[in-house]
């Protein structure tokens, strides 16, 4: 075991993403160690990716886990100083895994570390410190696609959710974080560019994006049921669920995908108010 198959290991999670996968893969230093969670199940990608890619592993969960789950389900597998996970719809630059290790041994008491995004300004309440200008800030919210894990430090207070299957799950994990005490540092020089909703192939995209949109109104309210309260769940969705709700019957005569939309949207508060588990899956075969 060399010094990099003991520092970090890489982890991707996959849901139908043959063609984008591979994009990111070229991207990672043969290195390090990389383990998918492949999501669609699928066999044939397991088999392709590890003829192709010496350094990867996919594995094969049982079931769809959602992107939390997945990444949960590859964290059992590792057994590195640190764990980067990686969406597939980001571009890495040069150098930046290298950099983020280099800042992880050097600071204590952290639980997570984010690079920066090129093209995207962080708002001033994310951050726990004012200064601007130095390595890192202390955070109380990064973006989730790239997030380098402290295992030793994250598996004091549990890493991700399972009953979030999208959305959320990161605001969940910070919070966690924050209440704990584990530092989350965002890397104000090291960057990462995100694509953004890039990470399925696109033959897929109607069927994902009510997905999402079902999925991203039963996170909120559950996310603040869970660590605030069930009260102020409803104060921060009732406006979204009535919106749904009119503008669903309005595009119903009007624009049927938006009409799908919405729909999704209301079915998926109207469970979450319910306390109903995070039922909905893609229907793609």
């Amino acid at each position: 075991m060399n010094q990099h198959d003991k520092l970090l290991t890489i982890i991707l999670v996959s849901y139908h993403s043959d063609n984008v996968i591979k994009k990111i893969l070229q991207q990672i230093p043969k290195k390090y160690r990389i383990l998918i969670t492949d999501n669609a199940l699928s066999k044939k990608l397991k088999k392709d990716i590890e003829n192709k890619f010496i350094n990867t592993q996919v594995l094969i969960p049982n079931k769809n886990l959602g992107n939390g789950g997945g990444i949960n389900f590859a964290l059992t597998q590792i057994k590195t100083k640190y764990a980067l996970y990686l969406d597939l719809d980001i571009k890495i630059e040069k150098g930046c895994i290298d950099k983020l290790i280099r800042i992880g041994n050097k600071k204590v008491g952290w639980g997570i570390i984010a690079p920066n995004l090129r093209d995207y300004i962080y708002k001033k309440k994310y951050y726990l410190n004012s200064s601007f200008c130095k390595e890192t800030s202390n955070m109380n919210f990064v973006e989730g696609c790239a997030l380098m894990f402290n295992i030793i430090e994250m598996k004091k207070i549990g890493f991700y959710d399972e009953k979030i299957f999208l959305y959320f799950e990161e605001n969940d994990l910070f919070f966690r974080c924050i209440k704990n005490k584990k530092k989350i540092l965002l890397c104000n020089n090291i960057y990462i560019h995100h694509l953004g909703n890039a990470s399925t192939d696109s033959k897929h995209k109607i069927e994902i994006e009510l997905n999402r949109n079902w999925h991203y109104m039963w996170s909120k309210f559950y996310y603040y049921m869970k660590n605030y309260s069930y009260l102020r769940g409803i104060k921060e969705t009732i406006l979204q669920f009535i919106r749904s709700n009119i503008k669903l019957c309005f595009c119903y005569f009007t624009d049927y995908k938006k009409f799908l939309i919405y729909k999704n949207r209301a079915s998926g508060l109207y469970n979450s108010y319910l306390k109903k588990k995070s039922w909905r899956r893609p229907n793609i075969k």
